[in-house]
This record gives C-alpha cells, structure tokens and sequence, in this order.
C-alpha cells in the first residue's frame, strides 16, 4: 500500500497573476513519479468551495479530502470508484459518499499522512498543512450562500 506524505505547502499564481493557488506538495512513491515528488495544484477559493459541496465547517474537515484528492481521482477515472459530483447530491449525500472514497483508499491503495511512518518525524517536522489552517477560515456565511446556490442548481436540473 502507498504511502503518500505531505512536505510542504508553497504558494503559486497563474500566468496573468489572477488566480492563486495551494500547492501542496508530497512524496510519494517512485511508481507514482519516477522523483517521488508530487504537487497538487488547489485554487485557494476550492477550500470554502469543497466546504460548500460537502457541507463541511472546518479547513481540517476540508483538507481530509483536499489531501487524498490526487489518490482518488485516477481511481475514480479508471472507474474502480464511481466519479463524484457533490453539486448533484444533498450534502449530506456527497460528505457520505467521499468519506466512503476515501475509506475505501485507505484500506485498498494508499494513505495521506503528514507524519510519514513514525511518530519522530512529527517531531522532527511541524505539520506543513499548518500554513493553510493559520491563513484561511471558512466562512459560514459565504458557505451557506454556496450551498444555497448548488441546492438550487441541483433542484432546478430536477
């Protein structure tokens, strides 16, 4: 089973500068990329966007499925785990469904941890996801309106 870890957290802008983003980055294993490294590009506003979707309340809750994003996405494409579209669920339904994905990962193909294997490298090493707790908040109140929207768009599609 396969162990992704993540290192580090950087920043990153488009080329026009507009759009910025979370890279965080992991090591992973050789068979995932020949470097053992690999960055996993989150647009910063997809954190009370995912909050939205899933019905979440907290940027811990929403980084639990930002981090194992990149392991379920080729799981979900080659078809081994249904694709999921949280803007066609309640959120109940979609918090249910990626919990159940990411259950599933764990068990079959491979984990996050910022820890790597042993409980020296948390010592060793502050918990890089830190950076995104210390600099974002979920708002309740624009994420209600995001929900409102996709409830709305979800009803209204019947």
């Amino acid at each position: 089973m396969d162990e992704w870890v993540v290192t580090g957290v950087e920043e990153a802008t488009d080329d026009s500068g507009k759009h910025e983003f979370w890279v965080i980055v992991y090591q992973v294993p050789e068979t995932v990329h020949p470097d053992g490294v690999w960055r996993y590009h989150v647009h910063k506003g997809a954190i009370e966007g995912r909050a939205a979707e899933y019905g979440l309340t907290t940027v811990d809750e929403v980084l639990e499925i930002l981090t194992f994003e990149p392991l379920l996405a080729p799981l979900q494409a080659s078809g081994e785990l249904p694709m999921l579209i949280p803007s066609a669920m309640d959120a109940a339904s979609a918090r249910a469904a990626v919990a159940e994905q990411i259950d599933t990962c764990k068990r079959r193909h491979g984990r996050v941890s910022v820890t790597g294997k042993s409980r020296k490298a948390l010592a060793a090493k502050a918990d890089p996801l830190q950076t995104i707790r210390d600099r974002v908040r979920v708002d309740p109140v624009r994420t209600a309106v995001m929900r409102l929207e996709i409830d709305r768009a979800r009803l209204s599609r019947g």
